[in-house]
């Protein structure tokens, strides 16, 4: 009978809408090695010394009516037509008008991201597919960062992945990465992809950063096996710890008139590893030789 149960209970979590409560998903993404790989072994030295610690941003949601909190973050499934990188499942992120809560409702923001500490330990690979639908809906000249490298102090995010640029170039849509000139950076947003590139297709992406204070380090972005991006300096300040973020963060949300668009991204195939070997790309149709040889 117990057993039974069991299997009812799997069935009510993994069936129709997929795993939708904040809570469940942080929870099951830990050990959901059809989502995530790699992170078992993270550590966060802030916390305790926690293993694979993802927990969710702005922690404020969990301290909301869970009822007007199950849209934000689902895990899914093919079988109910969401789309998927590879495997049965993907990770569901939503953004709509008002999702601020509380530093962010005060200053102009909405998001909701997963994130992990920490991913900076010497050089490191991470990876993740990124899905936005058909009808996806870019607000620039507000700002949607749909990935980050964030520090864990006071300082914005050393590399951010952004839907659009901002300044001079003005331009909305799109993949973008910004270096922040707190490790030498200019804030100027470089583009990785067009718009069009964007939209009702998955978008694989690959990092390989050397972490560190001094000016050997690097960060290089490989996009559907292309190198698109190399920077070379400082990674972080010394001391600090780098966050790993995936969602939807929108930002200077009061640039656009009216109510803002809902927005969907679902993130797949997360993975992480100290090298490219171990993050096993052959099922998504990469080969470490093919990615290593770029310069």
């Amino acid at each position: 009978m117990k057993k039974l149960l069991a299997i009812a209970a799997l069935f009510f979590f993994t069936s129709g809408d997929g795993i939708a409560d904040v809570e469940k998903v942080i929870k099951e993404i830990k050990k959901n090695k059809d989502i995530a790989m790699g992170f078992k072994k993270v550590i966060d030295r802030g916390e305790d010394n926690k293993k694979n610690n993802w927990r969710v941003t702005n922690k404020k949601i969990l301290e909301t009516d869970k009822n007007t909190r199950k849209h934000v973050v689902k895990i899914v499934n093919k079988s109910d037509n969401h789309p998927v990188r590879f495997g049965k499942q993907s990770l569901r992120f939503e953004v709509r008008n008002g999702d601020g809560w509380g530093w962010d409702a005060r200053t102009n923001r909405e998001r909701v991201e997963l994130l992990i500490c920490c991913v900076n330990d010497k050089t490191t690979w991470s990876a993740w597919s990124l899905y936005l639908p058909q009808d996806y809906e870019i607000i620039f000249p507000a700002k949607t960062m749909l990935a980050q490298f964030h520090n864990d102090g006071d300082y914005p995010p050393a590399f951010a992945f952004e839907n659009q640029s901002h300044g001079q170039i003005k331009e909305g849509g799109g993949y973008w990465i910004e270096i922040d000139n707190y490790v030498g950076g200019n804030n100027v947003p470089i583009k990785l992809l067009d718009k069009t590139e964007m939209s009702g297709k998955w978008n694989d992406i690959l990092v390989n950063a050397k972490w560190t204070y001094k000016k050997d380090g690097f960060f290089k972005i490989w996009i559907n096996g292309e190198l698109k991006y190399h920077w070379k300096g400082i990674t972080q300040h010394k001391g600090e710890r780098t966050e790993y973020h995936i969602g939807v963060y929108r930002s200077f949300i009061h640039k656009t008139p009216g109510p803002d668009a809902t927005q969907i991204a679902y993130y797949d195939e997360i993975r992480y590893a100290k090298s490219c070997k171990k993050l096993k790309l052959k099922d998504l149709g990469y080969t470490c030789k093919e990615i290593e040889i770029q310069k």
